[in-house]
């Protein structure tokens, strides 16, 4: 994991910001991609921060278990997690290696954007390999980013090339993405496309993001 984001995320102001986004419930498009989990599936949720998502999946009825490099959220979201008596555990973990056995999980998500954050197609690529090698066959991975289109009308002041700076001054960034990009990093891992489109994002006056699922 690059410098860059695993210094921003370790800084209490920014992981506290995640405190004040929806709780309870998913945005439509996560919804609708969790209407299609099997019931009662062992779901990763990799970039978890203060556990959103994994919480509200863990009402569901899933079973969740939170992995983040960043250590001040991992610790936040246990903390939250036990006040709550909410059975979920959340892990540190390096952003490389996914600490867990081959094909554990039923579902692998990386939502809240955490796949631009993923810099470099080296990176990316070598990423979802390891989200693949932790799925177990017929596993469900879904993924979301920025759209760039939307960035380009609207934030193009903070967009170099693909890359969106929301922060004046500051040198952390989110990759962006168009519709077919995205989906082309899960078919180059083989994996099956079975629905992509556009949702809202966490953070509502951030716009619109691009979403996929995929099967192994």
């Amino acid at each position: 994991m690059n410098s860059i984001v695993s210094d921003w995320y370790e800084k209490k102001e920014h992981v506290d910001e995640m405190r004040g986004w929806d709780k309870g419930k998913l945005k439509i498009w996560e919804q609708q991609v969790a209407d299609m989990f099997p019931h009662g599936a062992k779901i990763l949720d990799v970039g978890s921060g203060m556990g959103r998502e994994a919480f509200t999946l863990k009402r569901q009825g899933f079973e969740v278990i939170g992995l983040d490099i960043s250590k001040y959220a991992v610790e936040k979201a246990n903390e939250e997690a036990l006040k709550a008596d909410c059975k979920v555990k959340f892990y540190h973990y390096d952003g490389e290696v996914i600490p867990f056995n081959d094909e554990t999980f039923d579902i692998v998500i990386i939502w809240n954007q955490s796949f631009g954050l993923l810099y470099g197609e080296d990176y990316k690529k070598s990423f979802i390999c390891e989200c693949k090698r932790v799925l177990k066959s017929g596993g469900l991975f879904s993924y979301s980013g920025h759209y760039m289109q939307y960035i380009m009308k609207h934030y193009d002041y903070c967009l170099e090339e693909n890359k969106f700076y929301p922060y004046k001054e500051r040198d952390i960034y989110w990759e962006t993405f168009s519709r077919e990009e995205l989906e082309n990093y899960a078919k180059q891992a083989a994996f099956d496309v079975l629905m992509s489109g556009e949702g809202e994002i966490c953070v509502p006056e951030d716009g619109v993001i691009l979403y996929c699922l995929c099967k192994k």
